[in-house]
């Protein structure tokens, strides 16, 4: 039976990973420190084939002991967040990112060389292509435009020189794929995720979609958005990224290649404040209030897929609006849940 190690397994896109390796019949070991969450919003799966491990997915000797038997490592371990994150802790992301990213790729090529890994798979990032001009992103582009601005961006390119330069240096084989604006149940409110009450601009969550969600549920009137509103987006529910990223793993055609993954359904930030606030009050009129955004706010990303769809057989099947439902209604009970907490912290207080 096939092993894997996936790093980052109790964060968002890990846990989705887990899951879909699960329901393929591998064995799987989850690497994780829970730094980001605390303990995960979606159960880790309880499965007899699943081992979580807390620990550093920096740690080269742990690494190198979990990979005993695996014929696969998934790279994911990162430090990652929203726009605000990526621009108040710069040095950290950098820092820390290729601490990730190196511990994983010696651990590879021990395993490589003594064990039985046929090849690491590195998630990055679709902000490499951070200053592709005219939104239009192939895979390629990264290397034919300047490198990106913001730390999280350059070191996500940085990520994928790690991972050729094992190749060249060691012959440890591997696979790239950069997700496009993941979306889907299970991400929770993070350090940083957002602005601060009274902070000009309003991000309250890490991500668009949860963001304009718990925004909406509270009927913020005017309803600030970054910008003019006029950046395009394309989004990806979680479900189809792991299978997205499963398959870049499993295939002999995607070694020593690279792949955009993403869904076809995008539109306009401002579209999508209006699909969510229509959805959770559709009776009340939406007014917005444009305001500054982060500098190296990207304009457009209108990802090539054509080569994911064709080596690896990755066709994205979940509607935007579909994905809005499932964030909508998690942001609804991660609201409640938060909510009965606090009661039930002002509870305890009063016995003591």
């Amino acid at each position: 039976m096939t092993k894997v190690l996936v790093t980052g397994a109790a964060g968002f896109i890990g846990g989705y990973v887990v899951e879909e390796l699960l329901a393929r019949g591998y064995t799987v070991v989850g690497l994780d420190n829970l730094s980001k969450y605390g303990r995960p919003a979606r159960s880790l799966p309880d499965h007899p084939r699943y081992t979580p491990v807390i620990g550093d997915a920096g740690d080269r000797a742990l690494l190198t002991q979990l990979l005993d038997h695996c014929e696969h490592f998934i790279a994911n371990a990162a430090l990652i967040g929203g726009v605000r994150y990526m621009a108040e802790l710069p040095l950290d992301i950098l820092a820390e990112n290729n601490r990730l990213v190196a511990g994983a790729a010696y651990a590879g090529i021990e395993a490589y060389r003594t064990g039985v890994l046929r090849k690491v798979t590195y998630v990055s990032s679709s902000m490499v292509f951070e200053k592709v001009e005219d939104g239009k992103i192939a895979e390629g582009d990264e290397l034919e435009f300047p490198p990106p601005a913001t730390a999280y961006g350059f070191q996500k390119l940085a990520v994928e020189y790690y991972a050729k330069a094992a190749w060249d240096q060691y012959a440890l084989p591997w696979t790239i794929v950069r997700p496009f604006n993941c979306v889907g149940a299970g991400e929770r409110r993070t350090p940083h995720g957002g602005a601060d009450p009274g902070e000009q601009r309003p991000l309250v969550q890490g991500h668009v979609i949860p963001d304009f969600a718990e925004r909406a549920l509270r009927r913020e009137t005017p309803f600030r958005i970054l910008g003019d509103g006029q950046q395009f987006r394309t989004f990806t529910h979680a479900r189809d990224m792991a299978t997205g990223i499963v398959l870049a793993m499993e295939q002999e055609a995607a070694t020593n290649e690279d792949f955009n993954l993403s869904g076809s359904y995008g539109c306009t930030i401002e579209s999508l404040a209006r699909l969510v606030w229509d959805k959770i009050n559709p009776s009340m009129p939406l007014v917005l209030e444009h305001v500054p955004s982060f500098p190296n706010d990207v304009r457009a990303r209108h990802p090539s897929v054509g080569k994911a769809e064709r080596l690896l057989g990755f066709t994205p099947t979940t509607p935007l609006e579909a994905m809005v439902d499932e964030v909508v209604e998690w942001v609804r009970q991660e609201g409640v849940a938060v909510v009965t907490a606090a009661k039930a912290t002002d509870i305890a207080a009063l016995g003591r």
